[in-house]
């Protein structure tokens, strides 16, 4: 009976995660497809647009780590809710964005308060079991999924015309304050430490960082946060420059497919994810995820069709959205529940400065050889998470640390 207690407490606060973060994601799937349409607008070219997401992530790369520290010595609900404010405050800027300036501004602030996702993650991983987590985690992209179906086209509704986006921002506000409101209301105050059913809570503090990746393997480990998130920010700086050039499509078309994606999302990261990571383990999931991603770039480099085009998009977007809660659910093994908010911090970070390199990389290399170059370069960037996955993965899976045996634990 305690069991059973325990796993409906851990189930129920994983959805209650969820709803928080589907709501302040739909905002999220509001703006994103705006970005490259918006910018042009006020006199940015295309290095503008990879500009401006560079500076998101900036400032989420140094700031993401400290959130997560904070998240687990004061817990996970009060900076979850702050986090979530800010990013309010960063669709209301955008609203009234008149200038280029402000564009720049809205993403520093989205950026420096970026740190809801890994406090969330964190949250997630308190909330499952072991067994649990892929699944867990799958909730996540289930979130993201939802956003990129309703935000898009609840945008695309509100939007009074192709170059009108103030209502659509400014509803994306509203939604990131509800969704703040609602993580201060519904979520316990305090979060789960156990590692497993009926363990105690564990009052170890954080271990220092330099404490956490001291372990061999780890630091390669959280460089393919960085690896996987700047082919995804590529192809999402790339793919709206690439259909418009090639099919014609506005912002209404882009944000309708990123809406197709979404749905593919919630479809695979939910039972079928976990069905998968049950079966063939995390490992070769995430094999099979990013070899397919690789694979859909590259021959997006030499699809001129529009059927080839969309179908590339649509495996490319699908592959690569598998990865992510798969390399979530190894990390949230490899330290214990006191440290891993800092932990998420940390992956959060990498993937930053993969969100940094992206964009700039793809545009480079589109400035010098075209859209082939740029899909090109981009499928070699994921190579380099297959090669990991292959080469040193299984030594660092092989010996998981969920419990009290990690190095924060050993050095507390």
């Amino acid at each position: 009976m305690t069991r059973l207690l325990d796993r409906a407490r851990r189930q129920s606060l994983a959805w209650l995660v969820f709803f928080v973060i589907v709501v302040d994601l739909i905002g999220f799937g509001i703006v994103i497809p705006i970005l490259p349409f918006l910018s042009p607008q006020l006199g940015g070219g295309t290095d503008d647009i990879a500009f401006i997401l560079a500076t998101y992530s900036v400032a989420a790369a140094i700031v993401a780590p400290v959130w997560g520290r904070l998240s687990d010595r004061f817990g996970r609900r009060p900076i979850l809710s702050l986090c979530l404010l800010g990013g309010a405050i960063s669709h209301f800027v955008l609203a009234f964005a008149d200038v280029l300036f402000m564009v720049y501004l809205s993403r520093a602030v989205a950026g420096m308060m970026a740190g809801g996702v890994p406090v969330a993650t964190a949250l997630i991983a308190d909330a499952s079991t072991p067994e649990q987590r892929s699944r867990a985690m799958g909730l996540i992209g289930r979130a993201f999924g939802i956003g990129l179906i309703l935000g898009p086209v609840i945008g695309g509704v509100l939007a009074r015309s192709e170059t009108d986006f103030m209502l659509p921002c400014l509803v994306a506000g509203v939604l990131s304050v509800l969704a703040a409101v609602l993580a201060f209301v519904l979520l316990p105050a305090g979060q789960a430490r156990e590692g497993h059913a009926g363990a105690t809570v564990d009052d170890t503090p954080p271990a220092p960082l330099r404490e956490i990746v001291r372990r061999p393997g780890l630091p390669l480990f959280i460089g393919q946060f960085c690896f996987h998130t700047s082919a995804v920010s590529a192809s999402v700086y790339l793919f709206p420059l690439w259909v418009a050039n090639g099919l014609g499509w506005q912002a209404r078309e882009v944000g309708l497919f990123f809406g197709l994606i979404g749905v593919v999302m919630v479809v695979t990261q939910g039972n079928i994810l976990g069905r998968m990571t049950d079966r063939f383990g995390n490992l070769w999931v995430l094999r099979g995820a990013a070899l397919c991603f690789s694979a859909s770039l590259a021959l997006s480099a030499v699809a001129t069709q529009a059927w080839a085009m969309g179908a590339l998009g649509l495996l490319l977007f699908s592959a690569a959205t598998l990865c992510l809660p798969v390399l979530n659910t190894i990390a949230s093994h490899l330290v214990t529940p006191a440290s891993r908010g800092q932990f998420f911090g940390v992956t959060a970070s990498s993937a930053a400065f993969g969100r940094i390199l992206g964009p700039l990389v793809a545009a480079a290399l589109l400035a010098q050889g075209g859209y082939g170059l740029a899909w090109l370069g981009t499928s070699a960037v994921v190579l380099l998470v297959v090669m990991w996955s292959l080469v040193f993965g299984h030594g660092l899976t092989s010996q998981p640390t969920d419990a009290a045996s990690d190095v924060s634990g050993s050095t507390a």
